[in-house]
């Protein structure tokens, strides 16, 4: 008897001490991106990501009209993160850089504003690297002329050392 008092008497001492419990203000639901924010454009670029050239031009294109027609800011980070990591056919740093021009971020929230800093930041790297490797093609071709007026040279040289050396005997 002893014990079914106690497990009738158990779950009730266990209620009570949790009515002092008060509900959390702050919900654990995961965000949800309703077409927007950083999760929302860096997975629709995800989604291009294999594509045959012909279906990624088709969405380069369908997102440049997006764009043209409503230039919000989710519209230019979308377009602007296809163009900078975008498979090889439609990547396009230089253009991606000129979107993002003069855009307005303080209306996004930190975590998307740091998207587009990073974005930002990335082109303007990419920049300078293709600056640099533009300059560093120009030496190498310099020094590749350069190596063949001296092998004409060395040429030259020679056939005259054999001219004086035909004379001399």
């Amino acid at each position: 008897m002893k014990l079914y008092r106690t497990v009738i008497t158990l779950p009730f001492l266990v209620l009570l001490g949790c009515s002092g419990l008060q509900p959390e203000s702050g919900s654990f639901l995961a965000p949800v991106s309703v077409a927007g924010g950083a999760d929302y454009w860096l997975g629709q670029v995800n989604d291009t990501h294999g594509l045959p050239p012909s279906e990624l031009q088709d969405v380069r294109l369908s997102w440049e009209r997006d764009f043209r027609i409503k230039p919000d800011t989710g519209n230019r980070i979308k377009l602007a993160l296809l163009l900078a990591f975008g498979d090889e056919p439609v990547r396009n740093t230089t253009k991606a850089g000129q979107i993002l021009e003069g855009m307005d971020t303080t209306m996004l929230s930190p975590g998307d504003q740091e998207l587009v800093s990073i974005l930002e930041q990335y082109l303007e790297a990419d920049l300078i690297i293709d600056k640099l490797s533009t300059r560093a093609n120009r030496k190498n071709n310099r020094i590749k002329e350069l190596e063949q007026q001296l092998r004409d040279l060395t040429s030259i040289e020679q056939t005259i050392q054999q001219r004086d050396k035909g004379v001399g005997e």
